[in-house]
């Protein structure tokens, strides 16, 4: 049932229907990534050597070790690499966060990850820092990385900038 509407133009709740909850919920968490990925702490830009993921619950320990400003974490599938991450600690615990699908026949998608809908305007061009919008707390950077490890995109609240890379078109 509707609500009714007041002397002063506001609308006043009417009935409320309750709804029996879902019979069952899925968890999403998978023990294992959609495909095999390996990482790499930076360390002022410099590789520091290519680990096997062992699971998807090891993102949260690299992300907690990045404590430097300027620390970075890749991760990528392999042979050939069809899929990275890459973020970077900028300090006062803040992250910027890209992820990106490479093209067999050159190029890749590269979207920089923020919070909500504005992320998707701020922008994302080679060299150029991220947006107050686009930048991500702890907490945001490991929820974003196990969904997009798991092979299941962005989760709800998180919004995109895109940049076509190389022979990449739309």
């Amino acid at each position: 049932m509707g609500g009714q509407d007041t002397m002063d133009g506001r609308t006043q709740a009417g009935d409320v229907t309750v709804v029996p909850p879902r019979e069952g919920v899925e968890l999403m968490e998978l023990p294992e990534p959609a495909s095999q990925l390996w990482w790499q702490h930076m360390r002022e830009f410099f590789g520091q050597g290519w680990y096997r993921l062992e699971s998807v619950g090891q993102i949260a320990d690299l992300v907690n070790a990045l404590g430097e400003e300027i620390d970075g974490l890749t991760l990528e599938d392999d042979d050939p690499v069809t899929r990275y991450a890459q973020m970077c600690y900028l300090g006062e615990g803040r992250f910027q966060l890209e992820i990106a699908k490479v093209e067999p026949e050159g190029g890749a998608f590269n979207w920089r990850i923020g919070v909500g809908a504005h992320a998707e305007h701020a922008g994302n061009q080679p060299n150029t820092s991220a947006e107050d919008e686009q930048l991500l707390n702890r907490a945001q950077l490991i929820e974003v990385l196990t969904s997009w490890a798991q092979g299941h995109g962005l989760p709800l609240g998180y919004g995109a900038a895109l940049h076509c890379y190389g022979g990449a078109t739309l």
